[in-house]
């Protein structure tokens, strides 16, 4: 054979990946990586390739492994463990993230590729074959025990089966459940949802809830829209379970209703901070140095409100940090709400 195929890098595991991570990254500096300081790369795992950019806060699990000649892996991403990635172009924007024991791999041509968008996921045990490019627009999920594939063949094409290889295109706010199978060449438009077990041979317009083997579209023009009052009365009732939920891990919650909105004292005995939900900004210099967040139901956000986190739900934004605000967006992501980065 000319080409030689090593599919796992034993040497470069044990040599490398069996390091901790700030060795890691000091000898992957050296060989021309960009790494952010606070990327963790845990025990095992190991990155290859020629490009390779890694943003902060970014970790890579237990025994995973990433390779591909160019790879770009923006900020906050999360790679679980025992993972594989292998591919020509690899690129995974930021709050992304791929869960444990994920296979990306198969036959690769030049224009290999796997390029997931800004808060996707690849749920564990999900086989993606990107033989040609796939490509998976921003929040859009793929769930458990998926197969993607940009290729078929296996009887002889000279014979007059049929042999096809083409890249698949996922548009944005997608949903594909456990145990659906995308085949080569389909595009998926933008928000459309399907039923688990679904095989998907040919394009989905956008915006249709679609089930079957092969899939058929059930309803176009899907989700239907809330009007405001019907916002807002969901809103509250998933703070009202985040009050619940906050209490249930022993946090002590005191409430104080404002206008179109409400207040949060909340406190576990060492540890305090501040939630107000609202439809304008408040300004305050009090909060600067307590854990304190802000939601905005609408508007765009503004610095130096005096808050250490912001959130718009109506633009669906958010600026700075901060634990009680870190746990919020955790759980507002169960109801599919999520935030775009402004800093």
């Amino acid at each position: 054979m000319l080409i030689k195929k090593n599919r796992i890098p034993v040497l470069h595991i044990i040599t490398i990946g069996i390091l901790p991570s700030f060795l890691k990254k000091i000898i992957y500096r050296l060989k021309g990586y960009k790494i952010s300081n606070d990327v963790k790369l845990n025990i095992g795992c190991v990155v290859i390739g020629k490009n390779v950019e890694i943003g902060k806060k970014s970790s890579i699990g237990f025994f995973t492994i990433v390779r591909a000649n160019t790879i770009k892996i923006g900020r906050f991403v999360k790679i679980g463990a025992m993972t594989a990635i292998d591919t020509e172009y690899f690129s995974i924007d930021d709050d992304a993230r791929i869960n444990e024991q994920v296979y990306i791999g198969g036959m690769k041509t030049p224009d290999s590729a796997l390029i997931m968008g800004k808060r996707t996921i690849i749920m564990q045990a999900s086989y993606v074959n990107p033989t040609k490019p796939i490509i998976i627009g921003d929040d859009s999920g793929i769930g458990g025990h998926c197969l993607l594939f940009t290729h078929g063949s296996w009887s002889s094409v000279l014979e007059g089966s049929p042999v096809k290889f083409a890249p698949i295109t996922i548009g944005k706010k997608v949903w594909l459940p456990w145990r659906v199978f995308v085949m080569p060449g389909v595009t998926i438009g933008d928000g459309v949802v399907v039923g688990a077990d679904s095989l998907l041979n040919k394009d989905i317009p956008a915006h249709s809830l679609v089930a079957g083997s092969p899939a058929k579209i059930i309803k176009s023009d899907f989700p239907t829209a809330l009007n405001d009052a019907e916002s807002r009365q969901i809103t509250d009732d998933i703070f009202i379970d985040f009050i619940n939920y906050l209490k249930h891990h022993q946090f002590k919650v005191s409430q104080n209703n404002v206008d179109n909105g409400f207040e949060l004292d909340i406190s576990d005995g060492s540890n305090n901070a501040f939630l107000k939900l609202a439809d304008k900004y408040t300004y305050t210099t009090s909060l600067i140095s307590k854990d304190s967040i802000l939601i905005l139901r609408q508007g765009k956000l503004k610095t130096s409100a005096g808050y250490t986190m912001m959130i718009s739900l109506g633009e669906k934004e958010r600026i700075g940090t901060s634990n009680v605000g870190e746990e919020l967006v955790s759980f507002l992501s169960r109801y599919g709400v999520r935030f775009n980065r402004l800093d």
